[in-house]
């Protein structure tokens, strides 16, 4: 034992300070200065004159330029044997050296984005950088590693000192640990770049899925949500996405990173961002209740990046270039149908029902029709998503992206009666192309048709690179589903108060009274009321949505309902108000209502039950 500690220390100790074909790094995370962490590059050998050190303007899945290198500064060079290299800033994210080939060192300080100065374009958070000293460090590599360019097919060897006890997260696999050093080796730059790495004190638990060891390291500062509380929901979820790709996951490893923060981002969202075999994710500390059903639905979407882009991708991102971007057409492959089988995996095997899973997906349908322009063909705003006026356009692929592919997989089971969904072409293009291999943007149609029917073809050109609006009512009678526009009904609600919470007080807010209806007018909410108890119930932001569902499902018309406030009164301080009124249905107008058609055709009901089910 001790033999096998001395030689790893040795082996850690002898990183730095010399030259050959491989980049090697530096980084101490004992030494933070005003948010900030000093990384040194002893670089490969590079025979020319003048090379340039590029840190990325953009990676893989942000779709944003966010110009890294803006967050780098005192970046000297050192020659071999003292000779003098000079460093020419040639713009954010290049520097020039000269000359390169007396190259022996660069160092360079890089600032948090978390918790930056520089307010011109806010980094999202799962893809930017934390420092908090002593707590916890978020590498997105992106945000700390450069490249010289055309040298990416190096190795990466990262070598870190850092605070005993802390762990570092990552999907990578060579990794050699002792109690206050680390060293990562990644093969080129491409890999380093989709490795996002986490380093806090740990709180990890693995679990296996399939063939699958499955890593879950949370970060939550008030330790409010665990790692094996996040597993615990995790687990149903894997194996019901293992169930979906046919009994097996194509990664052998796979780390869920969670940042859970108690504060508000820089940014003002919350999200994650996705990687081959990782996902970084930064969620509100809210509690476990209030956080299941977001870490499902997130998790899920991230999750089944492993197979797009990671096995189906276009040669724009196989071969990403990570200064000169080039988009790729089919966001709606990379995004839409992602989003789509996030969901559709979830009803499939019974964790969430499908009346919710017609809700979340009509919202998205009204939400692409409201928020965005849909007569723009999908191919054409991928491939121009990065110029500022299509980028607003971006978010759409989460909406009608999403529905685009469920339009598809029902076209594809109607019309084989059954057997051939986008689960399976998901699983055909992987083993056509895979992680190596790159499809050409203008072949990918080709390639689904030779899979599926000619019927598949005409959609792909007439909706996805077309401007048609989606033929919502002729889809879903495929299935045997009936698209009703609209529809009135008279119903029992909670008043049309718009809701949030407060942070501050821990209670339920009402921020909006702008759409009360006739039952909700009885009360006279104003705008910052906060909910104390309802009909004699406390209200808390755990038991909320129970409330709210035994009411509407078991109130009767006439009955006497009780509601308890906090209302702040002209000092500003909070007084108990009871409100009270009498349970009134009131008329709504519903949109975009699926309901199960009462005269399905045989092939219509077999098409429903492979894509749903639903008898």
């Amino acid at each position: 034992m001790r033999i096998i500690s001395f030689c790893f220390l040795f082996c850690l100790a002898s990183v730095s300070g010399f030259a050959d074909k491989d980049y090697h790094y530096y980084i101490n995370l004992n030494k933070v200065l005003d948010d900030k962490i000093t990384v040194e590059l002893t670089p490969p050998d590079i025979a020319e004159k003048e090379a340039l050190l590029n840190f990325p303007a953009m990676v893989p899945g942000t779709y944003e330029i966010y110009n890294f290198g803006r967050f780098v500064s005192n970046i000297k060079a050192f020659g071999k044997n003292g000779a003098n290299v000079t460093v020419t800033k040639v713009s954010n994210d290049t520097y020039k050296f000269s000359p390169a080939d007396q190259l022996a060192k660069v160092t360079y300080e890089v600032e948090d984005s978390w918790d930056t100065k520089i307010k011109e374009k806010i980094v999202f958070e799962p893809a930017g950088s934390n420092i908090e000293d002593g707590k916890n460090f978020v590498f997105n590599t992106h945000c700390f590693f450069a490249y010289f360019k055309g040298m990416t097919d190096r190795n990466f060897i990262l070598e870190f000192d850092k605070p005993k006890g802390f762990y570092p997260s990552t999907g990578l696999s060579d990794i050699k640990t002792s109690e206050t050093k680390d060293v990562i080796t990644v093969a080129d730059y491409h890999d380093l770049i989709d490795s996002p790495i986490m380093y806090n004190q740990p709180d990890t638990t693995t679990i296996v899925v399939s063939n699958t060891k499955v890593l879950v390291s949370v970060y939550s500062p008030n330790k409010v949500i665990t790692s094996k509380f996040a597993a615990s929901k995790l687990t149903r979820l894997l194996n019901a996405q293992r169930d979906y790709l046919n009994g097996e996951l194509p990664v052998d490893k796979y780390a869920f990173l969670f940042y859970f923060t108690d504060r508000s981002t820089l940014s003002g969202a919350s999200g994650a961002l996705e990687h081959s075999y990782s996902s970084m994710y930064v969620l509100p500390e809210m509690d476990t209740m209030s956080i299941s059903q977001t870490i499902n639905d997130v998790c899920a979407h991230e999750f089944f990046h492993i197979v797009t882009p990671l096995n189906i991708h276009a040669e724009e991102i196989g071969n990403f270039d990570f200064n000169n971007p080039v988009m790729s057409e089919h966001l709606w492959l990379y995004e839409g149908l992602t989003e789509y089988s996030a969901h559709h995996a979830q009803v499939k095997s019974g964790l969430i029902g499908y009346d919710y899973f017609f809700q979340i997906m009509m919202d998205k349908y009204n939400n692409s029709l409201t928020d965005y322009n849909d007569t723009v063909p999908f191919t054409f705003m991928s491939k121009h998503v990065l110029t500022p006026h299509y980028h607003k356009q971006y978010n759409n692929v989460y909406e009608k992206g999403a529905v685009i592919s469920m339009c598809l997989d029902i076209l594809m089971r109607y019309h084989s009666n059954g057997t051939y969904g986008t689960q399976d072409l998901m699983r055909d293009l992987a083993k056509k192309y895979g992680k190596k291999v790159s499809f050409k943007d203008k072949d990918l149609f080709d390639d689904i048709e030779k899979l599926t029917v000619p019927e598949v073809r005409k959609f792909l050109n007439e909706y996805v690179a077309g401007p048609k609006p989606l033929p919502m009512v002729e889809i879903f009678r495929m299935v045997g589903l009936d698209l009703i526009k609209k529809r009135e009904t008279e119903t029992i609600t909670l008043g049309g108060i718009g809701i949030g919470y407060s942070e501050e007080t821990k209670r339920l807010t009402i921020i909006d009274v702008a759409n009360v209806d006739a039952f909700g007018k009885q009360f006279k909410y104003k705008e910052g009321d906060e909910l104390y108890s309802f009909n004699n119930r406390l209200m808390t932001i755990e038991n909320a949505q129970e409330i709210v569902t035994d009411f509407v499902g078991k109130a009767k018309e006439g009955e006497k309902v009780v509601v308890e406030v906090y209302r702040k009164d002209k000092k500003g301080n909070f007084k108990l108000k009871t409100l009270k009124g009498k349970v009134k249905k009131v008329k709504i107008t519903e949109e975009n209502i699926i309901d199960i058609s009462k005269d399905p055709t045989e092939k219509e009901v077999i098409a429903r039950r492979a894509w749903l089910g639903i008898e």
